[in-house]
């Protein structure tokens, strides 16, 4: 996001075509007092070529440059926390039932565990130089819990992620149902919109569908949210570790079903987000700072690209000019 020291200057940049207009108008202005309508075209001056043609688009781009340079680009290098956009919230579920230990899902070296594609696609939404909204981690199984409560803070986020795949948490099972009702404790101001990101396979004991779908709708209805259903594995059936007698497979039908009972309910793949940062496919915009904390905030100037870029062309000119006169 772009900002600027001295804005107004902007529209000075329109000052050569504010020239041109009234030149123009003023020249045809003056014609028309010394000639009929139909002789203008023979009375008006040939078009330019070369580098007359081409010297008074040097000319105001020069200026333009030069307008830029003056108004001051600057990006954001770092932004306090209390700066940044507190209206929106992420919250990563990552399933840790049995099941998601299954291999046969794609992650970054192949073929790998579904919990580990899922900690690595998390973590690759997610550049320590990019400020983010408030994000929190949280796991379940047979029960749910916190790794991490919602922070602004990326490094200790992928820390939790780089380890996520060698958690083994106490209970067996896969209650998101509690996981999503844990998100209903959490302190929220009246406008802060949740993004809930889950990460699973699907594969759940059929009695339990109807009670996550209710659960869904209430949570919904309760507070402003937004849901992403991603399913990690593969749809041929593939053993369960440690039980030689269970297969389990990708169940992308249930999770579809949970997507289509809203219309800010989606299910995504994880190969379309693969890479991706995570307030761009969430469709979250920061909230722009107000002059008055500029000073809180460390800069990237960046006027002296349209300055350098300026005085190149200004040699050109001066190069090219002498040439011309004495020829003329």
């Amino acid at each position: 996001m772009v900002y600027w020291r001295e804005p107004l200057l902007l529209w000075l940049m329109l000052l050569p075509l504010a020239i041109l207009v009234i030149s123009t108008v003023r020249e045809k202005k003056r014609l028309t007092q010394l000639v009929d309508d139909e002789l203008l075209p023979w009375v008006q001056p040939p078009s330019r070529s070369g580098w007359e043609g081409l010297k008074p688009l040097l000319l105001s781009s020069i200026w333009a440059l030069l307008i830029l340079a003056l108004a001051g680009p600057r990006t954001p290098q770092f932004i306090p926390n209390d700066l940044t956009s507190a209206q929106d919230r992420v919250i990563i579920l990552l399933d840790y039932s049995d099941s998601m230990r299954a291999i046969d899902a794609r992650g970054l070296q192949g073929v790998v565990p579904r919990i580990t594609a899922a900690t690595e696609l998390a973590n690759s939404w997610l550049d320590p130089d990019v400020p983010i909204v408030e994000t929190g981690l949280l796991a379940f199984s047979g029960s749910a819990h916190w790794l991490l409560k919602p922070t602004m803070d990326s490094h200790l986020i992928q820390h939790f992620l780089a380890q996520g795949d060698e958690l083994y948490l106490p209970t067996l099972g896969s209650n998101l149902v509690e996981a999503l009702s844990a998100i209903r404790t959490l302190p929220r101001g009246p406008d802060t919109k949740s993004h809930i990101v889950i990460l699973t396979d699907g594969d759940v004991v059929l009695e339990n569908s109807e009670s996550i779908g209710s659960t869904l709708v209430s949570l919904h209805a309760s507070m402003p949210m937004t849901l992403n259903l991603i399913g990690l594995g593969g749809g041929e059936p593939t053993q369960v570790p440690g039980h030689p007698s269970a297969n389990t497979q990708m169940n992308s039908t249930f999770l579809k079903s949970l997507a289509s009972l809203h219309p800010d309910f989606s299910y995504r793949t994880p190969e379309s987000l693969l890479g991706q940062p995570l307030l761009k496919w969430l469709n979250i915009e920061s909230r722009r700072i107000t002059p008055e904390n500029y000073a809180r905030v460390v800069w990237s100037e960046w006027f002296s690209i349209p300055l350098l870029i300026a005085l190149l062309l200004i040699v050109v000119l001066i190069h090219r000019s002498p040439t011309r006169w004495s020829n003329g």
